[in-house]
């Protein structure tokens, strides 16, 4: 029988070592780990500026995770940066975009976490508050200092969505942000938000699944079963 494929997109970095430096792809092994869980293969999806490419890599996926990462190159959903952005990376942005087009055209199930559920967010038109500082209103802790299983907020659901249907009314998630949603993309839809109004979860009702949460499910799949349903639900639907 033929196992599902689910394409996860890798980021590159910078590293330093013995004098010397050199470029890698790096990802949270959490994301495999879960995926393996699931009785899934994840596989790798490296880089590039070569849309054709790009596009073979979409067909490869019977699903797409996109996960986290570093801050979105702001210019990507028109504005410019500004005291309180992180780092980026204009290139990669660029094709965790591309990809993630390719794959809503190719009606393939998609999964955004955290940096990924920002991605859906520009791929729908939406913007980002660049620094929680700018959101309206006071807001809690987003960025916790504790152990990354650790628990940190409460997110509230909403009515009709899959969020809901999955994870019910309410549940207790980490939490490792310093930007938030600001408008909301086209087609999409909030399902989630915690107390402060910050939203935490979004999705396009009209596809079969394309869901984007701000939390890290994976990490918390490491030690509870909570968050099996989201990727239960997941990888029913690359099926």
């Amino acid at each position: 029988m033929k196992k599902i494929i689910i394409g996860i997109p890798v980021n590159n970095n910078i590293v330093s070592s013995n004098n010397f430096s050199k470029q890698i792809y790096n990802l949270n092994e959490e994301y495999c780990k879960i995926l393996f869980q699931m009785g899934v293969v994840p596989i790798l999806l490296p880089p590039t500026s070569r849309k054709s490419q790009i596009c073979s890599q979409a067909n490869l996926c019977d699903g797409i995770l996109l996960g986290g990462g570093d801050d979105i190159y702001p210019l990507l959903y028109g504005e410019e940066p500004k005291e309180g952005l992180g780092n980026y990376n204009e290139e990669l942005d660029n094709y965790h975009i591309f990809l993630g087009k390719q794959g809503i055209v190719l009606n393939k199930p998609i999964l955004g976490i955290c940096k990924g559920m920002q991605v859906l967010n520009v791929i729908y038109n939406g913007t980002i508050y660049q620094d929680i500082k700018y959101f309206p209103g006071e807001t809690n802790m987003h960025m916790q200092s504790g152990h990354r299983s650790d628990l940190c907020h409460t997110v509230y659901t909403r009515k009709n969505t899959k969020i809901k249907e999955l994870l019910g009314d309410t549940f207790v998630t980490n939490s490792f942000h310093h930007q938030v949603l600001k408008k909301l993309g086209d087609n999409l839809i909030i399902s989630a938000t915690t107390k402060d109004n910050v939203v935490e979860a979004i999705e396009n009702p009209n596809l079969p699944f394309c869901i984007g949460v701000q939390w890290h499910p994976e990490i918390m799949a490491m030690h509870s079963k909570d968050m099996y349903p989201l990727f239960n639900a997941f990888v029913n639907a690359c099926k």
